[in-house]
């Protein structure tokens, strides 16, 4: 008696239709049930949608189109200029000197490295040992992350009284017979200083990152690696660091947007000083805008700002997580 043919494998059945790709996603609703629940859900996304488009993308494209002109709101009519702002920029490139754009520049690009390598590894630090804690961690999690949710205006006030010229700082270290610098008066510790501050204040949110990646981290290979005897520093950088290589050009890519978008402490600490010393771009397109009412120009400040910051965080993810590119 001949077998009866089997059915289709499933290696063999026909790929599904944009139709039946619809009709999988609904499963047993209705196409009025299914339209209802994804107009629901662009509802709820309006605000956001409104707040991205408005306050974001609108901006955006205004401010590209304002560095095109020379602009002095409230004085003159705007002149269309063209690539004239630009050129200002880039003809002072050769004599930084002549320009405190390209000063600001050299001191963001010091202030970034230092301060995203800094916060990057004191919030790893911090999340293993959290993770490591078996009571209190409650406690202390909300202890460490105060800092992330004191207003930065505050905290640069109370980094004003500690980094004062007999101040708290100065005097722990003439305790030991330290050095009893004028932080933030002298060109060779402001930037520091201020450096110091935003590691600080910045590590506590970057902690909660790393901790999330720690505990989602898959106990079977850590386990393994210790049955095959590795110690914990080879556990640690051969198996947990390659796992986190995603959560750590998170928090890399976000540090360094940040620590690019530097504004408040240096304004309300230094004001740019001495010297320039703690200028930022962000700083120098305020005083641009709202100083000189050269409002065309600073606008040329932050396309190539933003044009700087997307081609660094582009690197970042080419040489902190490649596998991001497939």
């Amino acid at each position: 008696m001949a077998a009866e043919p089997a059915g289709p494998s499933i290696a063999t059945a026909p790929p599904l239709t944009a139709e039946g790709r619809r009709q999988l996603l609904r499963g047993t609703k209705g196409p009025k049930t299914f339209r209802g629940e994804t107009l629901t859900a662009y509802l709820f996304l309006l605000p956001y949608l409104f707040v991205l488009i408005v306050f974001f993308v609108g901006v955006a494209i205004f401010g590209i189109g304002l560095s095109l002109f020379r602009v002095d709101i409230g004085f003159t009519a705007p002149v269309f200029v063209g690539l004239r702002n630009y050129q200002i920029l880039f003809s002072q490139l050769s004599n930084p000197g002549l320009s405190d754009f390209w000063v600001s520049m050299g001191n963001i690009v010091k202030f970034v490295i230092a301060v995203v390598i800094g916060q990057t590894i004191l919030a790893l630090i911090l999340a293993l040992i959290l993770q490591q804690l078996v009571v209190g961690k409650g406690i202390f999690r909300t202890i460490f992350y105060i800092p992330a949710i004191t207003s930065s205006v505050a905290t640069a006030l109370i980094f004003l009284w500690l980094y004062n010229r007999f101040g708290v700082i100065n005097f722990l270290l003439s305790l030991i017979h330290g050095p009893q610098p004028d932080w933030l008066n002298d060109p060779l510790y402001a930037l520091p200083a201020i450096m110091l501050l935003n590691i600080w204040s910045t590590a506590a949110s970057f902690m909660i990152y790393f901790l999330a990646a720690l505990q989602d981290l898959p106990k079977e290979l850590l386990e393994a690696a210790k049955v095959d005897g590795a110690n914990r520093l080879q556990t640690f950088w051969f198996i947990t660091v390659p796992l986190l290589r995603p959560s750590i050009f998170l928090v890399v890519a976000l540090g360094t947007i940040g620590a690019f978008q530097m504004f408040d402490q240096a304004k309300f600490m230094t004001n740019g000083g001495p010297d320039n010393a703690t200028l930022t771009p962000m700083l120098e397109i305020y005083n641009a805008a709202f100083g000189q009412s050269r409002f065309g120009l600073a606008a040329a400040m932050s396309v190539l700002l933003f044009i700087v910051i997307f081609i660094v965080t582009i690197i970042q993810r080419r040489l902190i997580d490649p596998g991001t590119q497939k």
